[in-house]
């Protein structure tokens, strides 16, 4: 095997990475598996902290080249004095919004970008309800890249930012999930990388990065708990995947820590799930979260199993807390997060509240986008609004299959 490969979750089959959306033996998912020998004689904690101020300062445990950079990760980790008071704990900050385009999808964007500059890649592709698509356009920009977002319709679901950075945006009449399903269909007619497709292995692993860089900011002591948002389940699985990794890694000893994720209600299959004990079901998302507005997690088991195998949960969170939540983080803080954030302080003070995470505990919150996106610019983003079928979203492409 060499540094990295591709290792299927269903039948374990072993293949040189590549971009491909399943296992080529059984048509499983696939996860990157990485050569730990190579990775224990060349990962130290002096070997990251000589690393960039990027999540590539972690580039022996990620998919890629490392050549592409253009800001992503070492985001800051400060303390919530006030907040921690009032809720009795050590309670700190993880401060996503601080990438470049002000979510932590800049993480995954950046790895999808490099791994399709590693295999002569020309377009990238993503669904989004947002921010991804502001993500991966900007990454693309930054690495010579064309850039293809498609996002369910209305303003509020459509950044600027993706049309600014030169994406090609185009707004579904449909959800989130269908905008998944639009891009399944275009990966059977273009050699694209599809973000959520075939370089999806390896742009999730981005996310992990988070996990790495809170151990080292906590000078390679790990919290007790860890609350996040879901949405797919990406960013909670990835987070106690990245916590074990470092554990393996020998940078961090003692016992990972309790991952939380919180959900608003009107787009909880996840946590739904995890209350019934029983597989994730698909719903019809029905949230004004637009960044959690997902109805069919392509990562809803991985999250549920890594809350049960970290002794955390997944709560579900009322749609008229949300506001409020987002507020009080803003009061107490000076964070003005997307309600994203609303949603994971909700599910934290539950977890309080229940006892779950107990007084004194030394907590992380993760704070994964900004609340307002400054664009620049007053020129409203042109987007080409389109039916959810794929004949429509080759006319708005302006091409034929």
């Amino acid at each position: 095997m060499s540094e990295y490969s591709l290792r299927c979750r269903v039948c374990e089959e072993v293949a040189p990475e590549t971009p491909v959306d399943t296992c080529l033996r059984c048509d499983g998912p696939t996860d990157v598996a990485y050569d730990w020998g190579w990775v224990h004689s060349a990962m130290t904690r002096q070997s990251i902290a000589a690393g960039p101020r990027s999540l590539w300062r972690y580039r022996h445990l990620l998919p890629g080249a490392a050549r592409l950079d253009f800001g992503a990760g070492w985001t800051p980790l400060v303390r919530a004095e006030r907040l921690s008071r009032l809720l009795g704990i050590d309670l700190r900050l993880k401060l996503e919004s601080a990438n470049p385009t002000l979510s932590f999808k800049d993480r995954l964007a950046t790895i999808a970008a490099q791994v399709a500059l590693d295999h002569g890649v020309t377009t990238l592709c993503c669904s989004s309800t947002g921010n991804l698509g502001d993500a991966v356009a900007a990454a693309a920009a930054a690495a010579g890249l064309e850039a293809i977002v498609l996002a369910p319709v209305g303003d509020a679901s459509i950044g600027a930012t993706a049309a600014a950075a030169g994406a090609r945006v185009l707004a579904v009449r449909g959800s989130y999930d269908d905008c998944r399903r639009l891009g399944t269909e275009l990966h059977t007619l273009f050699p694209w990388g599809f973000v959520d497709g075939n370089l999806h292995p390896y742009a999730t692993e981005g996310a992990k990065t988070i996990a790495f860089e809170i151990a080292e900011q906590l000078d390679w002591q790990l919290p007790d708990a860890i609350v996040c948002p879901a949405a797919t389940g990406i960013l909670l699985s990835k987070l106690a995947q990245g916590f074990s990794e470092a554990r393996t890694a020998g940078l961090v000893s003692g016992t990972p820590p309790r991952v939380y994720g919180a959900q608003p209600a009107g787009a909880s299959p996840i946590a739904t799930a995890y209350a019934d004990d029983r597989g994730v079901a698909r719903v019809t998302a029905d949230t004004r979260v637009w960044s959690l507005a997902v109805g069919d997690p392509s990562y809803g088991e991985l999250a549920v199993g890594a809350a049960r195998s970290t002794d955390g949960a997944i709560v579900a969170v009322p749609e008229a807390d949300v506001a409020r939540h987002t507020d009080l983080l803003a009061e107490t803080t000076g964070i003005f997060a997307d309600t994203a954030g609303g949603v994971a302080l909700a599910g934290l003070l539950d977890m309080v509240a229940t006892g779950a995470i107990e007084p004194g505990a030394r907590v992380v919150l993760v704070v994964t986008g900004a609340g307002v996106k400054p664009h620049g610019h007053t020129v409203a983003p042109t987007v080409v609004e389109i039916d959810a079928d794929v004949d429509a979203l080759l006319r708005g492409l302006d091409v034929t299959g």
